[in-house]
């Protein structure tokens, strides 16, 4: 690696495991609680921070943290609230400051499931190789 390029540490967190409902901890076979380091870590970053709704831990003290998402919810799967959806992401993405270059997003309707989006994110971590992430998005509530 070069000299000039400087690689960032992309840390190690509690490993959360998502459901419909949100997230909990993952716990190992052994009872004991996992984590996840490094990209695993920058990719549950990211689907957190997707999750939570902007201002949501304002009380805790981080009231830009989260994205809109939520203003999707009870949309149309149409075109126009995709790109909504894509213009969201993407602000969210710049918030990450482990992130170098967000080199693409894309927005798909489900084919299972009209109702629900797959956003599919590639990133570039500083100093690191791009990874892909890819997060389904439920525009009705179930």
């Amino acid at each position: 690696m070069s000299k000039d390029v400087k690689r960032v540490q992309l840390g190690r967190d509690l490993k959360l495991e998502f459901n419909d409902l949100g997230a909990d901890l993952a716990v190992g076979p052994e009872g004991d609680i996992e984590t996840v380091s490094e990209s695993q870590n920058l990719a549950q970053a990211i689907l957190a921070r997707l999750s939570t709704s902007k201002g949501e831990l304002a009380d805790l003290g981080h009231p830009e943290y989260g994205s809109r998402l939520i203003d999707a919810v009870g949309q149309p799967n149409t075109q126009r609230v995709r790109n909504m959806i894509r213009r969201i992401v993407m602000d969210c993405l710049g918030e990450e400051e482990r992130i170098e270059e967000v080199a693409g997003v894309t927005v798909r309707t489900n084919p299972n499931n009209m109702s629900r989006v797959d956003i599919e994110m590639v990133v570039r971590p500083a100093g690191g190789a791009p990874m892909s992430i890819t997060l389904p998005f439920n525009l009705e509530v179930e």
